[in-house]
């Protein structure tokens, strides 16, 4: 999940803790990220120099001129499609936020509850979507621990995405492409247990394996029809529930 194509990343909240704790997953995962405290430092950034910001993502609620504000300056000032942007609320009714916000430049919508897997997938895919348009498969992001053996050792990481094909594991140990390994782990909220087996397609640098998001993308060679239609079912219901289209 750390991209090798680093974007420059616009934040927008007026909390500093929450700036720090989202900018260092968003660095982590290979973005450069600059910051904004309010609405009117986000216009001055914007009308200054736009061509410097790839993606804004922008708090609803802020002191001063608030994300809605920002939102219709933006839609009055011809940005609609120049650049993606992601808002984010704390609200309890997220679904009553959407109805306000403006559709003609807002790309993408999450609430502050979200775990890092989410953001960065969401995030990359409004930066990407030519690698979304051409994946044959739906892939969403999770959070489960996973068991794993390599030959006669068991080793432990963490599922951070998957799709009816395979998955993103995240762990500290470098694994080499080509690489054979069985699978054990539980989807959220179930507790049906895959044991499946893959092979390592590809893997973070060695440098980047005690981040956030260190790890290998592991392609099921082994997965009986009734564990892909389940995992296809996991994802189904995991995409509607991750973001509310804006």
């Amino acid at each position: 999940m750390i991209t090798s194509t680093s974007k420059n990343i616009l934040l927008a909240d007026d909390s500093e803790f929450f700036r720090k704790k989202l900018g260092r997953i968003l660095d982590e995962a290979g973005h450069s990220v600059s910051f904004a405290s309010d609405g009117a430092e986000v216009k001055d950034r914007l009308q200054k120099t736009p061509a410097d910001i790839d993606l804004l993502v922008l708090d609803l609620h802020m002191p001063g001129l608030d994300g809605f504000a920002v939102l219709e300056w933006m839609a009055d000032e011809g940005f609609t499609g120049r650049l993606p942007v992601l808002v984010l609320t704390g609200e309890y009714k997220p679904e009553e936020v959407v109805e306000r916000i403006n559709p003609r430049v807002t790309s993408g919508f999450m609430t502050k509850d979200f775990t890092p897997e989410q953001v960065v997938f969401q995030i990359n895919k409004l930066l990407f979507p030519q690698k979304s348009e051409h994946r044959v498969e739906p892939r969403v992001p999770v959070s489960a621990p996973v068991e794993y053996v390599v030959g006669d050792t068991i080793e432990r990481g963490f599922l951070l995405n998957i799709s009816a094909k395979g998955i993103f594991l995240h762990t500290r140990t470098e694994l080499i492409p080509s690489l054979n390994v069985g699978l054990k782990f539980s989807l959220p909220d179930s507790t049906r247990v895959y044991e499946v087996k893959g092979v390592v397609m590809w893997s973070t640098p060695s440098s980047d394996q005690k981040s956030l998001f260190g790890g290998a993308g592991v392609m099921f060679t082994t997965l009986s029809e009734e564990d892909r239609e389940e995992i296809k079912r996991f994802v189904a219901t995991a995409s509607q529930k991750l973001t509310f289209d804006a």
